[in-house]
């Protein structure tokens, strides 16, 4: 198992309480989460793990966006874009249940435009590249996977 699928796994295993506290009924309900940073790289917002609020993005994405057809061209509601895009920058609850996913789709869509360098950064887009000129598959598969 990759080290970021370790990472979720073990996310996964305290996710209620990142995003409630259901699973602990003594401890007061949160009314801050981490914020969400636009606009900063990578490796800056996701340094510890993934934010909590952006990974529930992520996982009522995966849960509900195979249903739905084209998920990642449709345009969320801009009015709702914005709000849940301030919510999550100042760290607020949000329930995601109040969006659509055409809306959470758009808005995670905006996070990773506004990385700067790109996903992978100039480096690693680089490396990437060099991987899939290579001829082996073997080769390729050990490549990516480090």
């Amino acid at each position: 198992m990759s080290s970021w699928a370790q990472r979720m796994h073990r996310r996964a295993a305290t996710f209620g309480s990142v995003v409630t506290s259901c699973g602990h009924p003594g401890t007061p309900y949160p009314h801050r989460l981490e914020k969400v940073k636009f606009g900063v790289p990578l490796e800056e917002v996701c340094k510890n793990d993934i934010p909590g609020p952006l990974l529930v993005l992520i996982l009522k994405l995966n849960k509900e966006a195979p249903c739905r057809k084209d998920v990642f061209r449709a345009p969320g509601n801009q009015g709702a874009m914005k709000k849940l895009i301030h919510f999550l920058q100042q760290g607020r609850l949000v329930n995601v249940d109040n969006y659509s996913v055409y809306t959470i789709a758009s808005v995670l869509k905006k996070f990773l435009r506004k990385i700067p360098g790109g996903v992978f950064g100039r480096d690693g887009e680089a490396e990437l590249f060099q991987i899939v000129d290579l001829d082996d598959q073997a080769q390729q598969q050990e490549k990516i996977h480090r």
